[in-house]
């Protein structure tokens, strides 16, 4: 076979490649949550962050508790059954605010981590097998609903990276994001409302989990203690030569520890779709590194955090460059 061929061989499977990856489904990740979620809207800001090639839908319900025996159980919601149905590639819970009411959390308390667990168990079950991450709940001060910020912090927290270390999953921490015990007011809606977060705040929990989903392991560049905290297209570029395709890529990516840096964005928004679902246009994803940046994830039970997948350009673009590779050396000999 002459070089000329061989260059079109390779060139031809370049794009057989491409246009695999292109048709590949989006990374579908799931904002599970109370109000905290459903009013910030921080899921549709992650998917702003991530950008091409993936949908983040916010499945918040006000006012639900992780608890099955709580007030208004986050089990008995439409939400709850649409986001198991829509088979989720990440899911990222943020629950037990409500659960800290002294109706809910004295009465039922001893059925957190028995009803957490089997929350999610209920995912990973699930056909899409997703990734399951658990945010630490943002600190509480003063409301009118009978939340509890000392018993968030003392007492709720604690047992959610419990079940983090027991059920092998990572947990994000918001709570110092927000400031821990001393909280930013700032991200609140009002001094006299310290629990839902305003667009500033939602903000910062979505920085937050991005720069949790995009951290890569410390053999891709970024170490657990800090440093650079990657962004989608350099751990989806480290991941490229390995994958083939967006979906399959994400399951055999290297896991990665906590990033210390925050996460930042660049290029166009994401629109909006329907059922609070948003898909980010393209664009440059990098996250800083240093003071102020997003807190660093918390790996739970020797468990770690998983690289983005590749975006299809990415693939696109690795295939290419096999091919060419192939062609040179064909070349050589």
């Amino acid at each position: 076979m002459t070089t000329r061929i061989w260059i079109r061989v390779c060139a031809l499977v370049a794009l057989v490649a491409y246009g695999r990856s292109a048709r590949a489904a989006p990374i579908k990740v799931a904002g599970v949550g109370d109000s905290i979620t459903q009013l910030s809207q921080w899921p549709q800001k992650l998917g702003t962050l991530l950008g091409a090639g993936y949908t983040s839908t916010n499945y918040g319900v006000s006012g639900t508790t992780l608890l099955k025996k709580g007030d208004s159980p986050y089990w008995n919601t439409a939400a709850f059954t649409q986001s198991h149905e829509d088979n989720p590639d990440i899911v990222v819970i943020m629950l037990g605010t409500n659960d800290s009411k002294p109706f809910n959390w004295n009465a039922h308390k001893g059925d957190f981590v028995g009803d957490y667990e089997a929350l999610i168990d209920s995912y990973t079950a699930l056909p899409s097998h997703p990734k399951v991450y658990l945010n630490l709940c943002p600190p509480a001060g003063t409301n009118g609903y009978m939340i509890d910020g000392a018993v968030i912090a003392h007492e709720i927290l604690p047992l959610i990276e419990q079940v983090a270390a027991a059920k092998g999953v990572p947990t994000i921490d918001v709570y110092d994001a927000f400031g821990g015990a001393n909280l930013d007011q700032s991200l609140y809606g009002s001094p006299t409302d310290l629990v839902h977060p305003n667009d500033k705040g939602g903000m910062v929990i979505a920085e937050t989990v991005y720069a949790a989903l995009t951290a890569r392991a410390p053999d891709g560049g970024t170490s657990p203690d800090g440093g650079d905290a990657g962004g989608a297209e350099a751990a989806a570029t480290d991941a490229a030569p390995t994958a083939g395709d967006a979906r399959g890529a994400f399951d055999a990516a290297p896991t990665a520890g906590a990033s210390g840096g925050s996460a930042g964005a660049s290029g166009a928004a994401g629109a909006s779709g329907a059922g609070g679902s948003s898909t980010g246009t393209a664009g440059s994803a990098t996250g800083a590194s240093g003071a102020g940046g997003a807190p660093a994830a918390k790996s739970g039970g020797g468990c770690s955090l998983a690289a983005v997948p590749p975006r299809p350009s990415e693939l696109a673009a690795a295939a290419l460059g096999l091919a060419l590779a192939c062609a040179r050396r064909r070349r050589s000999r």
